[in-house]
């Protein structure tokens, strides 16, 4: 589209002609700039907020995954795990609390599992969108309170029952 303007002879001794030379959608004032960056901000900040609620979701996944082979390898040995407990530190910072009897927890039966969990948490050394690691406790139930489990950020309980599917 092409626009012309001309002074008036009135305010001046001299006519000028001046003609836009480009597409009039094609001029974007400082308000359109303004405008469209914090369109594109909103949007980025939409698409970046997905993507760590995602990544969380995958890693919550991870986390179960590596819970169910940690009791898999507990009960392997004799080990009666009482509980798993999941703890979200951040998108991609984890602790797995599980739980299990005092007399299973203090027994030297149950040091490999040091070692077993240690091994798993080198399986992902070298994921930087995830970390995992372990945590043990006794449990003895008359006077184990899961309220504090929750106060000290395990508010995620794994499905025991799975460990048999």
């Amino acid at each position: 589209m092409s626009t012309t303007t001309q002074n008036s002879k009135k305010d001046s001794n001299e006519s000028h002609t001046w003609q836009v030379s480009v597409d009039k959608d094609s001029i974007f004032t400082n308000d359109d700039v303004i405008n469209a960056y914090l369109k594109g901000k909103k949007e980025g900040r939409v698409e970046s907020n997905q993507l760590y609620i995602d990544k969380l979701n995958e890693n919550i996944n991870k986390s179960a995954t590596f819970t169910q082979r940690m009791l898999e390898f507990m009960i392997e040995h004799k080990l009666n795990p009482i509980s798993a407990h999941l703890k979200i530190k951040s998108y991609d910072d984890f602790i797995i609390l599980i739980t299990l009897p005092e007399k299973q927890f203090i027994s030297e039966d149950f040091l490999i599992s040091y070692d077993f969990a240690a091994s798993l948490e080198e399986e992902i050394i070298e994921d930087k969108y995830y970390n995992v690691m372990f945590m043990f406790s006794d449990r003895e139930e008359e006077v184990f309170n899961t309220n504090l489990l929750v106060s000290d950020g395990f508010f995620m309980d794994y499905k025991m029952s799975s460990i048999n599917a």
